[in-house]
């Protein structure tokens, strides 16, 4: 029977955030520290390695898959420690590194969120480090704060705050927008209420982590508005990520009314993370609405060996050509690296279990894979 393989696939890689050089090596501690999604240091756990086979204090499955593989990349000792050492003397000379590690993946382009981390990173000098070609998502909710300092009023800030919007959209390598409300007040988005919007501006202008729900919906209404005529795409950062997401209303599902409202039929909407870690709800809505779309990134590579388990769970619902690959790579190149390599590996077992079962043929199975590997991605943003 014919092996499935992706090995020899470009990937596009549809979420991920800049990063730059570390100032000084890393200790096993810092590394472990930079590939956790807790973005606080004092939230790290700590604890004592008694043993030469326990796990390193505070580390996860993913961690330990990349452990794993780097050290197969670097042929030294499969230890945390080793590990560290060898990637503190390559990443010496970081751009070399990235750009190693990036040709090594086959990653080819990077849809990037500038937006964290702040302050916001340079496109020219991430794509320079990098060497992949970078699209820009550009974030509203930096903009919202901006200019709560500079305007006088709300109807001002409603005029700059579009103005900034469409500008931005202007960019041929600005390929969309992004919200992060599901951190500020969830995804249950109202209707757009100006007279709502307006009476929590004071609120707003005071404090810019404040709730203000109506505005923040307002704000997001705009933004689906601009996208709508620009013909580019909304992405919406759904389920988990940093630990002040607001969880019980991070689901996918909360967006429904917005997404069936009509004034968005035409309007692309790119699902980010894929609601992890309710995939089969962000499987289902991609099936049902035609201009809805999802990424597995944050879920792979984080979930580690659950990423095979995801890949075939949102298999069951979504169509082929609605899926993305994406990583939500934020600190380190290495989160690049293995996004690739252990999406590639999950999802030949599942393609190969497929044909196994004669669901598909073995031609049929990669092209599905280089569907969501960067087919995909050509004909939702580049067609």
């Amino acid at each position: 029977m014919t092996e499935v393989s992706l090995r020899d696939v470009q990937a596009v890689d549809v979420h991920a955030h800049p990063y730059v050089a570390n100032e000084h090596p890393y200790t096993p501690e810092e590394f472990i520290q930079k590939l956790s999604l807790s973005v606080l240091p004092k939230q790290m756990h700590k604890g004592q390695v008694s043993s030469p086979h326990q796990p390193f204090p505070g580390s996860i499955m993913w961690m330990q898959i990349l452990t794993r593989r780097m050290a197969r990349y670097f042929d030294c000792e499969p230890t945390l420690a080793e590990v560290v050492r060898v990637r503190n003397e390559r990443a010496a000379n970081f751009q070399a590194y990235t750009r190693e590690l990036f040709e090594d993946a086959k990653i080819t382009g990077v849809i990037t969120d500038f937006g964290y981390p702040t302050p916001m990173l340079k496109k020219q000098a991430y794509t320079e480090l990098c060497g992949a070609r970078i699209w820009e998502i550009h974030r509203i909710e930096p903009v919202m704060v901006r200019l709560r300092k500079e305007c006088a009023n709300f109807g001002e800030f409603v005029e700059m705050y579009r103005a900034d919007l469409r500008t931005a959209l202007e960019s041929a390598d600005v390929v969309g927008l992004k919200s992060i409300i599901a951190y500020r007040s969830g995804l249950e988005v109202m209707d757009k209420n100006e007279q709502a919007a307006s009476s929590q501006w004071e609120e707003f202008k005071a404090n810019e982590r404040a709730e203000a729900k109506a505005l923040r919906d307002y704000c997001l209404h705009i933004a689906m508005e601009e996208c709508t005529t620009a013909n580019k795409v909304m992405h919406i950062h759904t389920g988990v990520g940093d630990g002040d997401v607001i969880l019980p209303k991070a689901s996918p599902s909360f967006l429904l009314p917005l997404l069936r409202h009509k004034a968005y039929a035409e309007t692309k909407v790119h699902l980010v993370h894929g609601g992890y870690p309710w995939v089969e709800e962000a499987a289902f809505i991609v099936s049902i609405l035609p201009n809805v779309y999802m990424d597995i990134s944050l879920q792979n590579p984080f979930v580690g060996h659950g990423v095979k388990r995801i890949l075939s769970q949102v298999f069951e619902f979504a169509p082929f050509d609605k899926v993305m690959y994406g990583s939500d790579a934020f600190t380190v190149p290495e989160m690049n690296w293995l996004g690739v390599h252990l999406f590639k590996e999950c999802f030949e077992q599942v393609l190969q279990s497929w044909v196994e079962s004669d669901y598909v043929d073995a031609e049929t199975a990669r092209y599905i894979g280089e569907m969501v590997l960067y087919r995909n991605f050509e004909s939702i943003y580049i067609k």
